[in-house]
């Protein structure tokens, strides 16, 4: 039971996938021969293209490419008959469903196209250079080019340096282009291919196409291309040595200069404020002469000369230490680590083993 409703479904979408392409042809072979009814038909079938077969799509592309060529619309013409002579190969379609006279209009309008646009069938690499070590980087890299007519070509780089020259044809031919030292440093490198036609040499053609890079590595290595640096994560080169000071001799000095400037200063200056404080105006105010308001003064006198002394002794102490200089002899000297080399000397050893898996692969896309 299962497989009969799998039977029925089956052919359900097949006959609707006939009545589609049936509708498609049947408007088709109906406008076709009014082309007044062009920009109509060509909008119709513009709408239909995506859900149509792949066959169907190459049909389709020629007929859209026949009906802007006869609406003057060379943009759009070129368009749809790049998608029918690149895309699908120029293949050979059906064209029965269609008037006699309109199909062999479109066969010679296919003809003529055919005849005077080369299409790259093949742009690649030869499979030996389509990948290789980053570190050690062919001279050349062999293209496979393949055209769907003759004609003459020219690579050029870059640079609008020219790189190849010669004779393509419909058999697939092996190209050798030189490559620069710095080629692997840049992902994506970029190129124009002209081509003449050889039976019309004022023809000419230009395509462009770039050759993109990939990098290939360990999951553990860090990689930069540009600056061809390499480490392995969370690993680093360690120092080897390292410098140490040692102390030969150390003495200390007596500075007499600095002594009397600094802490002899403030101690005389000091002495002299206890000085005065403890006989002049003590014996002042001892004396009975001395009126009352009078050892009033002298004893905030007094007090103001006992603070001063003290300020200026304590500075004199302050300044004590360093009068005392200590000099020291030293040397600079510098120790071996030898724990450090070793496990730099495994590291390198890592790195250069790593250094040798990272890759480059190459494609090329078309622009």
């Amino acid at each position: 039971m299962a497989i009969k409703k799998g039977f029925c479904f089956g052919a359900v979408f097949l006959m609707i996938l006939s009545l589609a392409a049936a509708e498609w042809q049947n408007e088709t072979a109906d406008r076709i021969v009014r082309e007044q009814e062009y920009p109509l038909l060509v909008e119709s079938l513009q709408k239909q293209f995506p859900a149509l077969a792949e066959s169907e799509k190459a049909a389709v592309s020629l007929i859209i490419g026949y009906c802007q060529s006869r609406l003057n619309d060379f943009q759009a013409e070129l368009f749809w008959m790049k998608k029918y002579l690149e895309e699908f190969r120029a293949v050979d379609v059906k064209l029965g469903f269609l008037p006699a006279v309109s199909r062999q209009k479109i066969l010679r309008f296919r003809t003529s196209w055919q005849k005077d646009f080369p299409v790259i069938w093949e742009l690649g690499f030869e499979t030996a250079d389509s990948e290789f070590a980053y570190f050690a980087p062919p001279g050349e890299l062999k293209l496979r080019l393949q055209v769907s007519v003759p004609c003459n070509f020219q690579l050029f780089g870059r640079e609008g340096n020219l790189l190849a020259q010669g004779v393509l044809g419909k058999e697939v031919r092996s190209v050798a282009v030189p490559i620069m030292a710095d080629f692997c440093k840049v992902s994506s490198h970029g190129f124009r291919l002209m081509l003449t036609l050889r039976h019309a040499p004022e023809k000419t053609i230009e395509k462009y196409f770039t050759i993109e890079l990939e990098y290939l590595y360990p999951e553990d290595v860090e990689f930069d291309p540009l600056s061809a640096e390499v480490k392995l994560k969370g690993w680093e080169l360690q120092p080897e040595s390292k410098s140490e000071t040692i102390v030969l001799s150390q003495r200390t000095n007596f500075d007499k200069k600095l002594f009397k400037k600094t802490v002899l200063k403030n101690f005389l200056i000091g002495a002299a404020f206890f000085v005065v404080r403890s006989t002049l105006l003590t014996s002042t105010m001892d004396n009975s002469d001395t009126s009352l308001f009078a050892k009033s003064a002298l004893y905030g006198t007094r007090k103001v000369f006992n603070l001063a002394g003290i300020g200026f002794s304590l500075a004199a102490l302050s300044q004590l230490p360093k009068v005392f200089k200590r000099e020291k002899t030293v040397e600079e000297k510098t120790v071996d680590l030898p724990e450090a080399r070793a496990a730099n000397k495994e590291l390198k050893r890592d790195l250069a083993l790593n250094r040798e898996k990272i890759r480059v692969k190459l494609s090329v896309q078309a622009i």
